[in-house]
């Protein structure tokens, strides 16, 4: 079920109207694949704050074993991924050092469950839920990665879909249970989130 979707948009933001067409691919996959879904919820664009920290999260997936913090954010070829982790864009000759997607998602992914941890009365309880990331990407071909190989972690916008159902389906075969987060747990979870999402004009003034 898709609980929230993307902020409406400032027609008088330029640049805010050409960032927006690369963050529509993703919920319209979201929604095709998860809008009736018994065992996925979705909220896109979710922003949340607590004692001066600020959580922003492209998308976050809750299902019967847990959260999943989805990064969209639109970075293209060509790239590298040195050896040491660090991500590098290759630019008319020039290269320049970008923050790495994927630690950036599980910062947030952490930061999440300090906020959440901060709000719910059974302290501990997301200690004992999964949290996993998943960073999707135009192109992973385009992408020059180390020795060791292409991120786990990172796929191509298309895969979200596949991946998604098949970290449920592993968390399922490994026989935990059903899960802690049955749907009425998930309801109440992105209808909290809902209520605590700070929207981006007003987190811009």
């Amino acid at each position: 079920m898709i609980f929230k979707e993307l902020d409406p948009l400032d027609r008088q933001d330029h640049s805010a109207i050409a960032r927006r067409t690369a963050q529509e691919q993703m919920p319209y996959y979201l929604k095709h694949y998860f809008g009736n879904s018994d065992d996925v919820d979705v909220l896109n664009q979710l922003c949340v704050a607590t004692g001066g920290a600020v959580t922003r999260v492209d998308h976050l997936l809750l299902h019967p074993f847990g959260m999943l913090v989805l990064d969209s954010t639109s970075v293209y070829g060509p790239l590298e991924v040195r050896e040491d982790g660090r991500w590098v864009c290759h630019y008319h000759q020039a290269s320049q050092l970008i923050h790495s997607p994927v630690t950036q998602a599980y910062l947030q992914t952490l930061s999440l469950k300090a906020f959440l941890e901060k709000k719910v009365r059974q302290k501990g309880f997301f200690d004992r839920v999964a949290l996993d990331v998943l960073v999707a990407v135009p192109d992973t071909e385009s992408i020059r990665w180390p020795s060791k190989g292409a991120l786990v972690e990172v796929c191509n916008i298309d895969e979200v879909p596949g991946r998604i159902k098949a970290c449920v389906s592993q968390y399922r075969s490994m026989g935990v249970g059903p899960g802690l987060l049955v749907p009425e747990q998930r309801r109440r979870l992105a209808q909290f989130l809902c209520t605590k999402h700070l929207p981006t004009r007003r987190l811009a003034r």
